[in-house]
């Protein structure tokens, strides 16, 4: 197992402020010459903005480039890269102080893309936590590369068809997740020896159901996984090959729900992910109030209508007792799923009254409105229900 040595930048008290000496190494912390080196200068101001500018030297026969007269402050930070083999090798941007110059180390190494040559490893977190309209999922992977040589991927993995909202956090190094349009993501880069670490984030429509199963490709060489979901007392998950999940809570307090799996080299590593979430809450309180609103228009509608028939001595309208009977079946509906809720506790107890009692009293109008003008040749075949209705309100719907 190899133990890669540190890049480092750090201050040099027998250096000049404004003054960088950057030496380049391979593996064994030999000097390495004669090879460009790309210095990446970035100046931020808050007036002007950004503006960057590139300047390419070649390290000397000892490995080392002596740099002058270099801009000092805050507003000013140097990146250093080394491209070698295919493989990119950088130090993150750092400034210089008014105090010192600094004296900077980085190390380069062979690469290839076979990583069945290499000591390369993977471990990952998936964080599910429930949206109004959907399930946010976001992915950390730590990749941990125990070889002398660097690994250059070029893996994509796939995510569910309809995922949305794709975002990831900016790399630290030279290994990157980047999205691939209408597939999921690719690792890319250089993977030198080391730890690397990468995360993003997407979102999944809610299917309206209260199951659903997310189906996640991962990385290769994936020995550790790890799922996490923030959960009501009505939730559970499930991942497939995983074992049950305990509750617990986060750091926040939060209530969640977690399993977690290793995988041996010899099984090749996990390489699909699926997770099942359960007692997901159905549309809730909003929709309900959304569709009273629709069925007090269409009673407010009929009561005009039935009104100006009556000054007109005219018939019955099937085509709106129709309307009032798909209003009446559609509230029956929302009885349903709103037993449903209070069941798993997705709405509390004023909740679930208030929106109950609203629910009734628009039954209770549009059951009388079908009664007082009966279909043409039929009599009407709601009276039982209505009588039940005003002989007892707090009554639970008939099913």
């Amino acid at each position: 197992m190899f133990d890669a040595p540190e890049d480092t930048a750090q201050e040099d008290a027998g250096l000049p402020p404004g003054v960088l000496v950057l030496t380049v190494q391979d593996a064994d912390g030999n000097p390495v010459p004669r090879i460009p080196v790309d210095v990446d200068i970035l100046q931020s101001s808050v007036a002007k903005g950004d503006s960057r500018q590139r300047v390419t030297r070649e390290t000397d026969d000892a490995g080392t480039i002596r740099f002058e007269n270099l801009t000092i402050g805050g507003g000013t930070s140097y990146g250093i890269s080394v491209t070698r083999d295919g493989g990119t090798f950088s130090l993150p941007h750092f400034g210089l102080s008014a105090e010192a110059g600094k004296r900077a180390v980085l190390h380069v190494y062979e690469a290839t893309q076979d990583v069945n040559s290499l000591l390369v490893g993977t471990q990952g977190i998936i964080y599910l936590q429930l949206r109004q309209d959907s399930i946010s999922v976001e992915q950390l992977f730590q990749v941990f590369n125990l070889g002398r040589a660097a690994w250059l991927p070029d893996e994509t993995f796939a995510l569910p068809p309809d995922y949305k909202a794709f975002n990831k956090t900016d790399a630290m190094d030279e290994m990157r997740f980047e999205e691939v349009k209408g597939t999921g993501v690719a690792l890319r880069g250089t993977v030198s020896p080391g730890r690397h670490e990468g995360q993003f984030r997407w979102q999944v429509p809610l299917n309206q159901e209260e199951r659903q199963t997310i189906r996640i490709e991962l990385p290769p060489r994936m020995a550790q996984m790890r799922v996490m979901a923030e959960a009501s007392r009505s939730m559970a998950l499930n991942v497939a090959g995983f074992p049950a999940a305990q509750r617990t809570q986060n750091r926040d307090g939060k209530k969640i729900l977690i399993t977690e799996k290793q995988s041996s080299r010899a099984e090749g590593g996990l390489r699909t992910i699926e997770i099942t979430l359960t007692g997901l809450p159905t549309p809730g309180v909003g929709r309900w109030i959304a569709l009273l609103l629709a069925g007090a228009t269409v009673v407010g509608g009929a009561a005009l209508n039935l009104v100006r028939r009556r000054e007109g001595d005219r018939g019955a309208d099937d085509e709106e007792r129709r309307e009032l009977l798909e209003a009446r079946d559609a509230l029956l509906d929302e009885f349903v799923e709103l037993e449903r809720a209070r069941k798993r506790g997705d709405v509390g107890p004023k909740t679930y009254e208030r929106v109950r009692g609203a629910l009734l009293d628009a039954l209770a109008r549009i059951v009388a409105m079908i009664e007082a003008r009966p279909a043409r040749g039929k009599t009407s075949g709601s009276r039982k229900a209505a009588g039940a209705l005003k002989s007892d309100p707090a009554a639970p719907p008939p099913p």
